[in-house]
């Protein structure tokens, strides 16, 4: 149920490598255009056998299919084969079709625990999944609603770097300095562009090809002490929400599940927000669950700020244990993620991202307490009540058995005077 793909643009899109593009921000599951192509590297360089691509868009009727193999000195791709057809099922999206080689056994826990968790953070897809071993992993949708889609903004003068902002003055269209502020960056009004501009010792009127690269870089270090700018919108993020988040939590089978998503903040000129969900009782194993835009992070738990977060929580403080059966998660949603390795596996401890993971949880904790000791103290309820009934029965036993007739125990406690 995808958008899938106009079929010309198969080959830039997937056949080329670092075809990524930074210069709009937009929330994205990917950054620099290497992930899929690599993937579909690999499976060449280990098998041999070529890539398929079948795509439909919405409404179109028509299905593409496209075969092509990955040219590696060229970072083209060679098309071997494409055929059109009349869509009859009027499914959209789109199909890879690719082999490769892999340790099987050896990476078969990692990879069927991503399965899992993408099935919690993405819970309107439906996955499918047939492993080597004949075994098929399902996961049908659980929810139709699905997240707003991110709009492309344009960049925040905080989000970038002296590289970005000399592309960006060379292929600019506008005249001045100060229409170049105003058109190329989001939130730049006239006002603002004439502050930061005085700020900076250039003029507004002077034009942007006109700079050489020591006033680029002494613009760009200007960019980054100027504190008018105003925040970065959030509308190129696409959170889940409340909802969404609850019903991926759901698929734990928790007792009790609590979510609750943060305000928008920002993060070096970078919007983001922080969901977070809270799992107990029920099947729910102890664990974290630590998603990026919506992708699972499986490694370097440890090190990851969400852990540091929940080491430091105070369980007593709301009523519950350390050994309770309880699972954290967080999504944490950006333009840019802090991460601290070249293989995305955890995020770095930043100042603004803890308050905001830390606050999230305390508030998922403060109410989920409250339900937890609402059930403790019906169960304490119910098992001094059950202890009662045995002593009432014990007594109404040693009674009857005293004044040789049947004394029942509700008489015990009637009002009934006579026995």
């Amino acid at each position: 149920n995808g958008g899938g793909m106009e079929p010309e643009a198969i080959p830039l899109l997937l056949g080329r490598m670092l075809t990524g593009t930074k210069f709009t921000h937009k929330q994205s599951r990917g950054t620099f255009g290497l992930g899929g192509s690599l993937a579909l590297l690999y499976g060449q360089v280990t098998t041999q056998k070529p890539i398929r691509v079948v795509t439909s868009r919405p409404g179109s009727g028509i299905e593409n299919e496209l075969t092509m193999r990955l040219d590696i000195e060229e970072n083209r791709p060679t098309i071997i084969g494409k055929s059109q057809r009349v869509n009859t099922t009027n499914t959209h999206g789109t199909r890879v079709r690719f082999s490769l080689q892999g340790d099987w056994l050896r990476s078969k826990r990692k990879i069927i625990e991503y399965i899992n968790q993408t099935s919690i953070i993405v819970p309107y897809a439906s996955l499918l999944f047939e492993n080597p071993d004949g075994e098929t992993l399902a996961f049908p949708r659980v929810v139709h609603q699905m997240p707003e889609p991110p709009r492309e903004m344009q960049p925040h003068p905080l989000g970038i770097d002296v590289e970005m902002l000399k592309k960006l003055l060379s292929e600019t269209n506008s005249r001045t300095l100060g229409t170049f502020m105003i058109n190329s960056f989001q939130r730049v009004g006239e006002a603002t562009a004439r502050s930061f501009l005085q700020e900076a010792e250039l003029e507004y009127e002077r034009t942007p090809d006109s700079l050489n690269t020591r006033e680029v870089i002494d613009m760009m270090r200007a960019m980054e002490c100027f504190e008018d700018f105003i925040a970065p919108s959030s509308d190129c993020l696409s959170p889940l929400g409340e909802g969404v988040l609850r019903a991926g939590l759901e698929r734990l089978n928790p007792e009790y599940s609590v979510v609750t998503q943060r305000s928008p903040s920002a993060y070096e000129g970078h919007p983001f927000i922080v969901e977070v969900g809270i799992g107990y009782g029920g099947d729910v194993e102890p664990g974290m669950y630590r998603f990026a835009n919506k992708i699972p992070l499986l490694y370097d738990e440890g090190s990851d700020v969400s852990t540091k977060v929940v080491k430091e929580l105070n369980l007593k403080h709301y009523g519950l244990k350390k050994e309770d059966p309880i699972a954290f998660l967080t999504h944490i949603c950006s333009t840019k993620i802090p991460y601290k390795t070249v293989g995305k596996e955890y995020i770095g401890d930043v100042d603004v991202i803890r308050r905001e993971i830390d606050l999230g949880f305390k508030d998922c904790l403060r109410r989920l307490g409250k339900r937890v000791r609402r059930r403790n103290r019906v169960k304490r309820a119910k098992k001094r009540e059950n202890r009662l009934q045995k002593y009432y029965e014990f007594m109404s036993a040693v009674l009857s058995d005293s004044l040789k007739r049947e004394i029942g125990a509700d008489h015990l406690f009637s009002g009934d005077e006579t026995l």
